[in-house]
């Protein structure tokens, strides 16, 4: 279940609840997404990256994935603008203490985000900030608002 909130004319929120399915247009199960379904590649025109990425690339599709700019994050974590910039184009490094803010920031394991993590669950942090902004785009929110329950 979605929630859309909205303000109407006169300034009061109007709450709009609705469901996304797997027969939702651009909508893939994510059991498909985890276990790699050649089907599905995730949300229907969605590349999730190749299987070896470098650290840049993946700081920079991690990025995207939030709608993030590079001086978005430069000033989350408190470092310069060329400093995102130098690290996604794989030119240096952030140093430790850095390293764990980025990676609480995206939601992503330090392992994984220089490549040391293996597949499969390790990526569901990942998968779900995906999808959490496919659906914010959709129901025309932000990502911040999609909340996103897995049981298991």
């Amino acid at each position: 279940m979605v929630k859309k909130i909205n303000r109407n004319q006169s300034g009061l929120r109007v709450v709009r609840n609705f469901s996304l399915s797997p027969s939702t247009p651009g909508i893939a199960p994510l059991g498909a997404v985890l276990a790699g379904d050649a089907g599905y590649a995730g949300v229907v025109g969605h590349d999730f990256g190749p299987a070896s990425e470098t650290f840049g690339e993946k700081l920079s599709r991690l990025r995207k994935a939030r709608r993030w700019t590079q001086s978005d994050l430069a000033q989350q974590l408190g470092v310069t603008e060329a400093s995102v910039c130098y690290w996604e184009q794989d030119r240096s490094r952030p140093k430790a203490a850095r390293l764990q803010s980025l990676a609480a920031l995206l939601d992503t394991p330090i392992a994984e985000l220089l490549g040391d993590a293996p597949s499969g669950r390790a990526n569901l942090g990942e998968i779900v900030a995906r999808m959490r902004a496919e659906i914010a785009q959709i129901a025309g929110t932000s990502p911040s608002k999609v909340k996103i329950v897995i049981e298991m």
